[in-house]
């Protein structure tokens, strides 16, 4: 793949993404400070939902110098997630967009000018984290991306929950009005794919609203359609609309098999996502989805333990899944797998490579080639991750948010996991 640099990101040039409360960023993986948020010379947001927010925002000084610098093969601070994961070994989301979009680099080279300006007219994929809207609780979450975190995070923070900014994650609801869609509609005219997030994307019947009204506009078969969702709930529309789009990509946030999975995204009930799961894979042909189907779990200190029951159930339990995406988790950093006591890094070590090793030749056909080299070359930059750095200073503030979880949830780590019995 010929590419001007070895930092050069094609996203820049043909993918907007919204997060949660509609603030215009880089991509998804730049999410981790408010300095990687587009803004205008006056310091605030541009906005998805503002007539004039787009337009503005794609050709902004802070757009523009992303683009200048990949063109330089410098690494702009708002990509440092991918290059952290690449120098890991780790296959990036920067890797597997250029990849993705590999059709379009000729073009967008050729458009591409030294002082990082890029047509409007190249935007081909857009990606929406609509609000913050969830029925879960995981517990490395935020209320950024779940109202139902509100009254626990004030508390693990000791602040008020009428703080203004916890009032302010109150009330996103931008995206449930209607001439948001109506600004949307009008920069959704020629791309090709359309992502959702959330939040939890398949609560949102503005969403499927807006599906009925790219079919009626004829557009529907030139669009693959994305989500990441937690799969707690299947919708009746998906199997009305889905098949009508030109392909479905469905990635499911799940984070362990079984109890561990239940304890991490609380309050999931592990038998009714089991059924889902087997009920999209099942009808996956139908719904336009059996090459698009794929878990993500975030790797942390609660699963990493169990990292090789989840990885055997998804090898194993289904026909159209593709091997999981495992993402390290870097914050909040007291739920980190560095955190772990050195016995347990090593437990996890030893389980982890006894795991690849006993499973050779049982990994199941569809996964063969790249997808298992990626997988297996994922594992093991976990390994280097969790190995690099001692954070168990930390562990005290591991306790105190589990502790406080647990007491509310109704919930026991060491029933779940008895390894950290000492360290409790």
């Amino acid at each position: 793949m010929k590419t001007p640099s070895n930092s050069w990101c094609i996203l820049p040039w043909v993918h907007l993404f919204a997060c949660e409360q509609g603030f215009l960023r880089p991509c998804c993986m730049a999410l981790e400070d408010k300095d990687m948020i587009n803004r205008d010379a006056k310091g605030e947001p541009y906005l998805v939902h503002d007539a004039d927010g787009v337009k503005e925002g794609w050709n902004s000084d802070f757009m523009r110098n992303i683009r200048k610098q990949m063109l330089l093969g410098e690494r702009p601070s708002a990509c440092r997630r991918c290059f952290r994961d690449e120098d890991l070994g780790i296959r990036s989301y920067r890797q597997m967009s250029n990849e993705l979009f590999e059709p379009y680099i000729d073009e967008v080279v050729a458009e591409s000018s030294d002082d990082g300006f890029s047509s409007l007219d190249l935007l081909r994929s857009i990606d929406l984290r609509l609000g913050n809207l969830c029925n879960l609780r995981c517990r490395m979450c935020s209320p950024v991306s779940s109202k139902a975190m509100l009254n626990e995070w004030a508390h693990l923070h000791s602040i008020s929950t009428t703080h203004p900014q916890l009032e302010h994650l109150q009330k996103l609801d931008w995206f449930s009005r209607e001439d948001f869609w109506q600004i949307f509609e009008k920069y959704a005219k020629h791309i090709e794919r359309l992502h959702f997030a959330g939040g939890e994307p398949l609560l949102i019947n503005q969403m499927f609203d807006f599906l009925e009204r790219i079919i009626e506009t004829g557009q529907a078969s030139k669009i693959t359609l994305s989500y990441i969702t937690n799969l707690t709930v299947l919708p009746k529309r998906i199997f009305d609309l889905w098949p009508k789009f030109k392909r479905v990509s469905l990635t499911t946030s799940i984070d362990g098999y079984g109890a561990v999975n239940s304890f991490i995204r609380y309050p999931s009930n592990w038998e009714t996502l089991d059924k889902n799961l087997k009920k999209i894979d099942s009808q996956a042909e139908h719904l336009n989805c059996s090459d698009g189907l794929t878990f993500n779990l975030t790797v942390q200190a609660y699963n990493i333990l169990r990292l090789d029951e989840f990885l055997e159930y998804a090898a194993s339990s289904f026909q159209h899944f593709g091997r999981p995406k495992l993402s390290l988790l870097y914050y909040p950093e007291h739920f980190s797998v560095r955190i772990l006591p050195a016995e347990l890094k090593e437990l996890a070590v030893s389980r982890l490579k006894s795991f690849t090793k006993r499973f050779a030749d049982k990994w199941p056909s569809r996964w063969s080639g790249k997808q298992l080299d990626d997988l297996l070359s994922t594992i093991d930059g976990v390994i280097d991750y969790m190995m690099e750095t001692d954070r168990s200073d930390l562990l005290p503030e591991f306790r105190r948010w589990t502790d406080h979880m647990d007491a509310t949830r109704g919930q026991n780590l060491l029933t779940i996991v008895p390894e950290f019995s000492p360290f409790f």
